[in-house]
């Protein structure tokens, strides 16, 4: 699953290094000490240039979280869902190809007891799961940060940053200038995932926004199903 290059604050290769927090040590935050959850989680990225021409792109992911595991991706209309499924049943998920395109593949992220991460992509038409190695993480969205995939903001971040007041509704801000542009969090304390990540310019021409929601459990996790597909690699996508 590929993500926006501008809006790098998910699955940290592009997920929390656009909102440049520093990673906090490993293990400060334990995966047990988080409930389940599940997010759908939107990204609003907004620009207006010196031309005077205001760009804007949206578009949310869907994100199951439970211990050692998280499950992303890519929330798509019916019709676009449909073109992305058969062009998956007719092999045309390849790295290069003239019509690769893996946004519609999930992410399915795993971390055992020693703290080792795999990442697959899910190739969902084909019963596949492609396993990445770390040279490639960036290609389908992930940069190597588990902290940030899991919590939506490593958690050791936050005591680097200004919190603002006592915090609200279980919610406390935090907030951190960064040059001309002034990162915000809204951390879900007792549900331990950032609720809000926005990164705004001084004058409010470059505006980044993630917002996260909760939505129903699947009535099936997906992983369940797709730990019986079969296993690949990732030279397997390229031509």
């Amino acid at each position: 699953m590929t993500a926006s290059p501008t809006l790098k604050a998910l699955l940290a290769a592009t997920g929390l290094a656009a909102f440049s927090i520093a990673a906090g040590a490993a293990g400060v935050a334990s995966d047990a000490a988080a409930p389940d959850q599940n997010l759908r989680i939107s990204h609003h990225v907004l620009t207006l240039g010196k031309d005077g021409v205001q760009r804007e792109s949206r578009y949310a992911d869907l994100m199951f979280r439970r211990a050692g595991t998280v499950w992303i991706e890519r929330e798509l209309p019916p019709v676009l869902r449909a073109d992305h499924d058969h062009e998956a049943r007719e092999g045309k998920v390849h790295i290069g190809h003239s019509h690769a395109d893996n946004t519609a593949a999930p992410l399915w992220l795993r971390r055992d007891a020693a703290g080792v991460v795999q990442v697959g992509m899910v190739l969902r038409e084909q019963s596949k799961v492609i396993e990445v190695d770390k040279a490639n993480y960036g290609n389908v969205g992930y940069g190597g940060s588990w902290a940030n995939a899991y919590w939506l903001v490593d958690p050791a971040s936050l005591p680097r940053m200004k919190a603002l007041g006592a915090g609200a509704k279980g919610v406390q801000r935090y907030e951190l200038p960064q040059g001309d542009s002034t990162l915000r969090i809204d951390w879900d304390v007792a549900g331990r995932y950032a609720r809000k990540i926005e990164q705004r310019n001084a004058n409010g021409t470059s505006v980044n926004t993630m917002t996260a929601s909760a939505i129903a459990a699947p009535k099936t996790l997906p992983w369940q199903t797709a730990d019986a597909y079969e296993r690949g690699e990732y030279s397997d996508l390229l031509d």
